[in-house]
């Protein structure tokens, strides 16, 4: 095997970016979500008071140079109103055009953001980032692991959710120890591991959209019981050597269980 999932962990680190919150004190609720999702990825946080600037609104910085802005309203719902649930058929045309705030997100890109011993809710939300985001666009591929399949049987909203993403045109593939399978695949692609010894430890949902700003990728290892260590990206790069490591070098060694 080339490069296994592991390497992608043990080689990338992640680079230190800051948040900014600038007059944010009439949405303290929002900003207190805000916060804490994006400090769970190695953020730096502050903030200003500015009686000449807007109100309520976020800068993400370097340092040196403002590589985005986008308000904190805005930011808040993209990330969690319009994820509640886990439904994505809920979502308005509004919410599909969200140039602003996925422009700012997209100011993220080849950035890496590590996790370490972190619980699985951070990672859900991730997730569903990038699965509302492939739903969304209506094309390119998504590969996630769910590390087994069974965690389809147990949350029945997460399988219908992968379902409608396959039928958006997406083409859509799952990976997981062999432990349970559906009636009925759909458009969905499957491949098993027997063991669990390849893909059995790992989280991952990894999106290459139509374009390049599309991109992005979650990877993590179960290191101890519902803990993962690992990182997100929105980096092109990295995503695309994702995708032909399972496509090159674990597909042939896992079960395919539908095409």
């Amino acid at each position: 095997m080339s490069r296994p999932l592991q390497q992608f962990i043990d080689d990338l680190e992640s680079r230190r970016r800051r948040l900014l919150v600038v007059n944010g004190t009439e949405v303290d609720a929002k900003v207190d979500a805000i916060v804490d999702y994006f400090e769970r990825f190695d953020l730096e946080t502050g903030h200003v008071t500015a009686a000449e600037l807007p109100d309520a609104f976020l800068v993400l910085t370097d340092g040196d140079a403002c590589l985005g802005a986008v308000g904190i309203k805005e930011l808040h719902d993209y990330l969690f109103d319009a994820l509640r649930d886990a439904s994505l058929a809920d979502l308005t045309e509004d919410v599909r055009q969200r140039p602003i705030v996925e422009g700012f997100l997209a100011r993220l890109d080849q950035n890496v953001y590590s996790l370490t011993g972190e619980r699985r809710l951070p990672l859900v939300c991730v997730s569903q980032l990038l699965e509302s985001r492939a739903w969304r666009r209506g094309a390119g591929s998504l590969h996630a692991g769910v590390q087994r399949l069974s965690t389809f049987e147990s949350a029945p909203a997460t399988w219908t959710r992968y379902r409608k993403i396959a039928e958006a045109s997406v083409e859509t593939t799952v990976y997981g120890q062999t432990d349970w399978e559906p009636e009925d695949w759909g458009a969905v692609t499957a491949y098993g591991d027997e063991s669990g010894s390849l893909v059995g430890e790992y989280w991952f949902v990894i999106y290459s959209g139509p374009e390049k700003y599309d991109d992005g990728a979650l990877l993590a290892h179960e290191t101890e019981t519902n803990r993962y260590t690992g990182f997100w990206t929105f980096d092109s790069a990295t995503v695309d050597a994702l995708v032909e490591t399972l496509v090159d070098d674990y597909q042939p060694e896992l079960t395919c269980l539908r095409t």
